[in-house]
């Protein structure tokens, strides 16, 4: 299931539920919150040409919303924390490794045990740090055309807050200030505000 925010909602902090996407809870914190899309799938053939074209190819095509509010709750705050000091010791290992093998003039087998050691270490590290992004623990990146920032299996709450704004910017758009309120995106054919995946 997932709920699709409008990306113009989002951008100016508007109809965004106070509470937290993962687990519904009360908000104990609100942070600025950087959303990005997937790779396009064909995008991925360019590793083979070199990690460089890659990155490239993903900087120009990827969607970015900048949302100035999101809400996370106690339990959101304690995941991001555990990840990112046991993935970033985890890291740290990894540069050390190879520091300690040259202290010690380790050669032959052991060198390359070392040195196969730091890569997972350092791969495994990296990972988990991306993992540890708010928009990561959100549950939520933006759809291939950038016009919607889809929450995958949010809290009940959360989607029935959201909703709720979505249906009173529909019904009765005079409860909020016209001026103020951003654009609905046309939805796709196939999408619902709340559906299954």
């Amino acid at each position: 299931m997932q709920t699709l925010i409008p990306a113009s909602w989002a951008a100016v902090g508007h109809g965004i539920p106070s509470v937290c996407s993962r687990h519904g809870l009360a908000a104990t914190l609100r942070a600025r919150t950087r959303f990005e899309s997937a790779p396009a799938g064909w995008t991925y053939a360019l590793i083979p040409l070199g990690l460089l074209a890659f990155l490239i190819v993903r900087a120009v095509t990827r969607h970015v919303v900048d949302a100035p509010v999101w809400h996370y709750c106690d339990r959101c705050r304690s995941r991001r924390r555990r990840q990112r000091v046991g993935f970033g010791l985890l890291t740290a290992v990894g540069f050390a490794i190879p520091v300690a093998a040259m202290a010690s003039a380790a050669d032959g087998p052991v060198a390359s045990l070392l040195t196969a050691a730091a890569v997972i270490a350092l791969i495994v590290g990296y990972i988990g740090l991306v993992r540890a992004r708010w928009e990561v623990i959100a549950q939520a990146r933006v759809t291939r055309d950038g016009q919607w920032i889809a929450v995958r299996d949010p809290a009940p709450e959360f989607d029935a807050e959201f909703t709720a704004a979505m249906t009173a910017a529909v019904t009765g758009p005079q409860q909020y200030a016209p001026a103020a309120t951003p654009a609905v995106p046309a939805a796709p054919a196939s999408a619902h505000w709340s559906s299954p995946r």
